[in-house]
């Protein structure tokens, strides 16, 4: 496998595609509330089609995978995204279009569930982890490109519905007969090798999905408030809030681009744990900001700790228990998607109460419990004299002193593990 093949520029479209709907739709419900007038509870009802969508993608997501094969879901993904956008386009009501959101949810949850296992099974550990974090680039370049596209194209003949009509024409002609090709092409249900040396996955292993969960709170206890505390706690003008969001929604494409390099280099658990210490200083910032540069340089500092937790959180839950990946990485994602239900209105419910200022102290609590859940994971079980006690190792769930069987197939581990025979020695 090449690191360009139809499979992998597949992916990376079919996320594109996805975002583009799903990380526009904020700035779209107000074009769509114009042709289509509609409640603030109908409008919440297509955030939370999305959010339903990667529920049940998540809950079915290893039955699929055991039933039809990695490949076929992820062709099915790329189809039901295709149909969301079409739907979308043509909703002649609100009902409609947020039925669309649904198709959306579940078909790039899916996607980003099976494509980044494959990833890792089909270029390794270290190139497969760093295409993870390429992946994740290609959402927020998604985003962007709605963001962009969306006001130039609805002032067009067609409106909002002309933008809606380029992701499904990406997804529905271009997007799917590649990923099929590439599914053809490519050995898709394949496990993720074990490197030799690498420590048995131990049950804490399975302790690897709730940290995916709290990363996707603080990731989104940015993205999702930065401006609403800059305004309420702070005092700033919307302008200025506005400029802060703006460099943290650049900030977070820089970082990813950065982490899908870092990702090949560092292991996941190193990566991730800067990017939970990089989010404290980011919230102790948030508290103190007081003019509008602050603010930028805030909005910066929550982007680059919220790039990398959500891209890395899926690498170390991959690396902890390889052998039931799959499984590790829905769960995971099923957790995600519930916290992306009920983190951002358990915030808002609290901030009603005791005041945003204070409940914010929440996000830095979900801060330390996701360090003690990695320390959980990674701290070893023996204790042995410090001369010959191994370091823990934050991408690796359990002691490193036991071996793991490699893969038949790799013929370095093969070398490396096989038995030498006996040299015979003269008598003397």
């Amino acid at each position: 496998m090449t690191r360009w093949d139809a499979l992998t520029v597949g992916l990376s479209a079919s996320v594109l595609g996805g975002a583009m709907i799903q990380g526009g739709l904020g700035a779209l419900l107000p074009y769509l509330g114009q042709d289509m007038p509609m409640t603030h509870t109908m409008e919440s009802l297509h955030i939370t089609g999305l959010a339903t969508g990667g529920l049940v993608a998540s809950a079915l997501a290893e039955p699929a995978r055991r039933r039809i094969g990695r490949g076929r879901v992820l062709v099915a993904g790329a189809a039901l995204c295709a149909v969301g956008a079409v739907l979308l386009a043509v909703a002649p009501t609100p009902v409609l279009s947020a039925a669309a959101m649904l198709f959306v949810g579940i078909g790039l949850t899916s996607t980003l569930i099976a494509g980044q296992v494959l990833l890792m099974v089909l270029h390794g550990r270290r190139q497969g982890a760093r295409m993870i974090g390429e992946l994740n680039v290609s959402y927020s370049v998604g985003g962007v490109v709605a963001a962009a596209l969306l006001p130039v194209v609805a002032a067009g003949v067609l409106g909002w519905r002309g933008f809606a009509v380029i992701p499904a024409a990406l997804l529905a002609l271009v997007v799917v007969p590649l990923v099929w090709l590439g599914v053809r092409r490519s050995a898709t249900d394949g496990a993720v090798a074990v490197p030799a040396g690498t420590g048995h996955a131990t049950g804490r292993a399975r302790l690897t999905p709730v940290t995916m969960l709290l990363c996707v709170v603080v990731e989104w206890g940015f993205l999702f408030w930065l401006a609403t505390h800059l305004t309420t706690v702070a005092g700033l003008s919307t302008a200025d809030a506005a400029r802060a969001t703006g460099a943290m929604w650049l900030a977070v494409l820089v970082g990813r681009v950065a982490g899908s390099r870092l990702l090949g280099v560092l292991r996941p658990g190193l990566l991730l744990l800067g990017s939970l210490v990089l989010a404290v200083v980011a919230t102790v910032a948030l508290t103190l900001v007081t003019t509008p540069v602050a603010a930028v340089l805030t909005g910066v500092l929550a982007g680059l700790s919220a790039a990398n937790l959500y891209a890395g959180a899926v690498a170390y839950v991959i690396e902890a228990d390889p052998v039931r990946a799959d499984a590790a990485v829905a769960r995971g994602s099923l957790l995600s998607a519930v916290a992306l239900i009920v983190a951002p209105l358990g915030l808002g419910v609290l901030a009603d109460g005791i005041g945003l200022r204070t409940a914010y102290v929440a996000v830095a609590a979900v801060l330390l419990t996701a360090a003690f859940v990695m320390l959980a994971v990674t701290w070893p079980r023996d204790r042995r004299p410090a001369s010959s006690a191994a370091a823990p190792d934050l991408g690796r769930a359990g002691p490193p002193s036991v071996p793991v069987p490699t893969p038949a197939d790799d013929p370095v581990a093969t070398a490396a593990t096989a038995p030498v025979a006996p040299v015979p020695c003269e008598e003397k």
